[in-house]
């Protein structure tokens, strides 16, 4: 009974909830009550979304345009030219250039004193300048050489000095540019032409200076008056020479200071004060090398022109010349110094010469044979020991100048005669002094260099920029 109860139960069940299926599935919805279920905290709450309301429309305004009214334009300037002088062309050379110096001297003068500004009266310097210009213009200086104004002859008035050449060339081969020196007297308001050749220096020199160029208006002589210094470049198929001129100028003439004239292949020109000079510059000449393998061994040299006071002229004071590592320079620069009378210097020199392994022989650079190379050494340390036998006898250390000829004869072969004939003399005791002796000494070695000459020509295989020696060069002047 109770088993049937329970079977009820569940068919009752079971007929309400098919009842509950069919009324949810009418036409008819019956509105449900909401009912807020609590579920687990991680669950997602359902969002139900709701309609966006329409945008609304925008509507612009168009902005009124106000025309802007144009500015007013800028007047037009007139033009008024300044006003300005007029610039008159430089004149064209006349075609009788170097021909006739008197002439274009005179006519540059003409044309500086057309010059208002450029009249003596005025700025020296404008009028220089004005004759640069000239000259420029007519090819007959160059770019880097000067035009000077000062007072050269102490009266208070200006003198313009400058070179003119015919046709001037900055890198001159073996093209002569002749030409002269100009010198323009200044007075109150004109220029008085004056003007310079060549062979009005020395009579038999060319006409006129080759390539003048003006390079300095300084004192020369210490008497506070500006000389003028100028040079001449003479070139050939390899190397150019300069000369120099220095002339003064006093009572309307030239002057000229260099009896002996300097001259330099490849040279280069600067003015010094040092204590060879004195209190006066000296004019300082740089360079040397000639540009020919004939030329042989070379190095440079810097010779000190100053004025000699007694001569009234510029003399040689003083060659220098470049460090060299050759026993040919070693042996040349003993002689030198032998010459001056420095006979430590020239001790020390030769012994340098015949100690000293570093030295080079220039056979040898010059990869020459070794027959030359080995006659080379022979003959420069036979030599090299003969003149320091002599600066020990002219130093009175006759016993240092025996023992030295002793020792060329038993080591210089051939040329071993040299010290033979000297010591055959000076030994013999014939003569009151020693320095009677040396002289006779060096007579005897003189006359045997004469009668083999071949020896000492020796000494002239090292080119033709290197002295000559002769015979009787063997020995010192005495």
């Amino acid at each position: 009974m109770q088993r049937i109860n329970s079977q009820f139960l569940i068919l009752l069940i079971l007929i309400l909830i098919l009842l509950l299926c069919l009324s949810a599935c009418g036409e008819e919805k019956t509105p449900i009550v909401q009912v807020v279920v609590v579920t687990h905290p991680t669950a997602t709450p359902t969002v139900t979304p709701q309609p966006l309301a329409p945008l609304p429309t925008l509507v612009f305004a168009m902005p009124t345009l106000i025309p802007i009214s144009s500015p007013t334009p800028f007047p037009t300037p007139t033009y008024r030219p300044t006003s300005t002088p007029e610039i008159k062309p430089l004149p064209v050379p006349p075609p009788f250039t170097i021909a006739k110096p008197d002439q274009l001297a005179s006519s540059i003068a003409v044309w500086l004193n057309k010059q208002p500004d450029a009249l003596p009266s005025k700025d020296p310097v404008i009028a220089k300048n004005r004759l640069r210009d000239l000259l420029l213009n007519w090819n007959a200086i160059g770019l880097n050489t000067s035009v000077e104004a000062a007072d050269l002859d102490g009266d208070g008035q200006l003198e313009l000095v400058a070179t003119v050449a015919e046709s001037w060339s900055e890198v001159p081969t073996i093209q002569r540019d002749a030409g002269f020196l100009l010198l323009l007297k200044g007075n109150k308001n004109q220029w008085n032409a004056s003007f310079l050749r060549s062979r009005t220096l020395k009579p038999d020199a060319e006409e006129d200076f080759l390539h003048p160029q003006l390079e300095k208006v300084i004192d020369l002589t210490g008497d506070k008056l500006p000389d003028i210094v100028f040079s001449e470049l003479t070139c050939g198929s390899n190397t150019c020479v300069l000369r120099l001129h220095a002339v003064s100028w006093n009572n309307g003439k030239f002057t000229d200071l260099t009896a002996d004239l300097p001259s330099m292949p490849t040279a280069q020109l600067s003015f010094e004060q040092t204590s060879i000079g004195g209190a006066l510059p000296a004019i300082v000449l740089t360079g040397g090398a000639i540009n020919s393998s004939s030329a042989g061994l070379q190095r440079t040299r810097s010779e000190y022109w100053c004025w000699d006071a007694t001569s009234k002229s510029l003399k040689l004071a003083e060659t220098r010349f470049a460090t060299s590592f050759f026993l040919y320079h070693r042996v040349l620069d003993g002689n030198a110094a032998l010459d001056k009378g420095d006979l430590n210097q020239a001790i020390d020199l030769y012994n340098g010469s015949l100690t000293d392994s570093t030295l080079k022989l220039w056979f040898v650079e010059s990869q020459g044979t070794s027959e030359d190379a080995r006659q080379e050494r022979e003959v420069l340390t036979a030599f090299a020991r003969f003149r320091l036998g002599i600066a020990y006898g002219l130093k009175g250390d006759l016993e240092r100048a025996k023992a030295v000829m002793e020792e060329a004869n038993l080591k210089d072969g051939n040329y071993a005669g040299w010290a033979k004939a000297f010591s055959s003399v000076v030994s013999s005791g014939k003569f009151p002094s020693t320095a009677t002796a040396m002289v006779e000494g060096c007579a005897a070695a003189i006359s045997y260099s004469q009668q083999n000459r071949s020896l000492i020509e020796a000494m002239n295989r090292f080119g033709s920029a290197n002295p000559v020696f002769k015979p009787e060069n063997i020995c010192p002047k005495l």
